[in-house]
This record gives C-alpha cells, sequence and structure tokens, in this order.
C-alpha cells in the first residue's frame, strides 16, 4: 500500500539522505534549486496527485520566466539541474513507496543564449595588455587564455601545482562560493574541493608561448595572488570587466575565454580526445556541442577543400 506523502515532505527526507554521500557543493545546489524553485510551485501537493503533464508545464515556465527577478528565463544548464533534482527524489519516492511507477521523460525546450566571444583583433588587445602587465592576476587570465582551464580552477590552482621541469600542471581543486546552509548570518561561504569530476582532475602541459610569462617560487602560494590568501570567482570577474573597459572591448565573460581556447584548438587541428582531455570533460562530444565556435572564414576553407 502507498504512504500517501507531502512531496516537498519526500524532498526534504531526500536531502537529508543524499547530504550522506554528494560534494558540498552538490549538496548546496540541490538545496538552493528546491527552496527556491521546487518547493515554491508545488507547494503542499502529495506526490500521488502531480501529474507528468504538471512537471513539464513547470519546466516550460522555468525557461520562459523562471528568473526570481523577473528578468527571463533560466539557461537550459540550470533547469536540466531542476529536473535532475525532481528526477532523482521521485525516483527515491517509488523506492520508498511514496508514490507507484512515474513518467520520467520530460522535455527541455531550448533556450540556449548564443556566447559572445573576442574576435580575434580583440583577444589580441587583451592578450597585449595582460602581457604589459604581467602581474599574478594578468599572468592567470592569460594561463585561462591558453589552457582553457574554469574559473574555480584558476582560482584553487597553486605554485605547488606547477611542475617547471616536466612543464606541466596539475588541475585536482576548485574554488567556489556556495549557499550556507544553517543557523549563521552569513548568507555565502567559499569552499575549495576537489574538481567537478574525475575527468576534470587532470594535468595540462604549459604552452611553450606561456613559459616566458610564467613567474613563481617553489611554495604553497596561490597561483593568482602569490600569497597566502586566494582570490574568489567573482573577485575575478570584477577585475576582468574592468580591463575590458579600460580597453573598450565588448564586455564578455571570463569563462567565454575557455569557449575561445577550445574554438581555436579546433581551428589549429587539435584531435577532439585531446582537446576533451585538456578541458576535463566527460567526452569529446560535450567539448563538440558546448565549447566550440567555428568562425565564418574557418568553415570556408573547410568547404574549399571539398572536391567534385
Amino acid at each position: 500500500m502507498l504512504k500517501r506523502k507531502k512531496y516537498c515532505e519526500i524532498l526534504d527526507e531526500w536531502l537529508m539522505y543524499q547530504k550522506k554521500y554528494v560534494k558540498e557543493s552538490t549538496y548546496t545546489t540541490y538545496f538552493s534549486h528546491i527552496e527556491k524553485h521546487i518547493k515554491p510551485f508545488f507547494k503542499g501537493k502529495k506526490i500521488n496527485n502531480i501529474t507528468h503533464e504538471e512537471i513539464q508545464d513547470f519546466l516550460d515556465n522555468k525557461i520562459k520566466n523562471g528568473r526570481l527577478d523577473n528578468t527571463g528565463g533560466l539557461s537550459n544548464k540550470t533547469v536540466k539541474d531542476i529536473l535532475n533534482v525532481i528526477k532523482l527524489s521521485i525516483k527515491y519516492a517509488m523506492e520508498k513507496n511514496y508514490v507507484k511507477d512515474f513518467n520520467l521523460n520530460f522535455k527541455i525546450r531550448s533556450n540556449k543564449k548564443k556566447v559572445t566571444l573576442l574576435n580575434q583583433n580583440e583577444l589580441n588587445i587583451l592578450i597585449d595588455y595582460l602581457k604589459r602587465k604581467n602581474d599574478s592576476y594578468c599572468r592567470g587570465i592569460l594561463l585561462i587564455i591558453c589552457s582553457g582551464i574554469r574559473i574555480g580552477e584558476i582560482c584553487a590552482l597553486k605554485n605547488e601545482d606547477f611542475d617547471l621541469c616536466e612543464k606541466k600542471f596539475l588541475i585536482s581543486k576548485t574554488l567556489q562560493r556556495v549557499q550556507y546552509i544553517g543557523n549563521s548570518k552569513k548568507k555565502t561561504k567559499i569552499i575549495i574541493q576537489s574538481t567537478k569530476t574525475l575527468n576534470s582532475t587532470r594535468t595540462i602541459p604549459i604552452p611553450i608561448s606561456y613559459y616566458d610569462y610564467l613567474k613563481i617560487e617553489k611554495n604553497d602560494n596561490y597561483f593568482l595572488t602569490q600569497t597566502s590568501k586566494y582570490m574568489e570567482p567573482r573577485t575575478v570577474r570584477y577585475k576582468f570587466k574592468k580591463i575590458l573597459k579600460e580597453l573598450n572591448l565588448p564586455n564578455v565573460t571570463v569563462h567565454s575565454l575557455r569557449h575561445s581556447f577550445a574554438s581555436q584548438c579546433i581551428e589549429l587541428g587539435f584531435d577532439y580526445n585531446c582537446l576533451s582531455e585538456i578541458l576535463g570533460h566527460s567526452s569529446p562530444s560535450t567539448t563538440m556541442n558546448i565549447y566550440v565556435h567555428s568562425k565564418q572564414d574557418f568553415k570556408k576553407k573547410c568547404m574549399d577543400k571539398f572536391t567534385l
């Protein structure tokens, strides 16, 4: 016999169960999606009364008007993450006999926003500035440009992660600000933990063109600051926007540099498997589907190779 229970109660129960098995950052993401999006929609409804169509409508609404500040829809990735919480919690409910078999096949209508990238001339202007300035922060941004590492990875990177003899560096940690859960005046906190996935932990060769700008000492200082104090992602973003404004360049994100790196590597003829490993992706398909933006002139060169 089914144990009738409210979906919000099941979410709380499932979240407590997950806490024992997932990373702190994953747990806080689950918590945030539940409190900000899922609970306000389903409120006091019992799970037996929730239909497949109702959840699909909920997802469609999040794509169109899901932002809490009423400025539009949530990104595809965020809605996929919310759907993941819903699926996992309903699977848990089925295992606990709170609900019978439930159709978990849902569609997320595409709401992909095109990533704005610097063109080659703009990128060259930025690189020239970073080379001239050549402080620890600028060297960090240069490293993102020529290796495609994530913002959380550059923030967690330390001098001791570099092997100058072998000319390589290790990515094994990531730094991020997460929601603080518990009785505290603080709303958020910084955590440093192992990388996103097993594939994200990787060793990357230092490009020869970058090696001359690499100035580090053998210690455990953070690479971005060259001190024992880290620089967090929002500070990296703030400083980056100031540089773009100073150079009168388009207001792109730090993350867009990762996209630019991947696109340039494809145009230079990188092997897809190799590039996927450098970026820390689970498979080459992830690299191709998300990060590669071929320029029109490159497409033309490729097409011109075709003969009848």
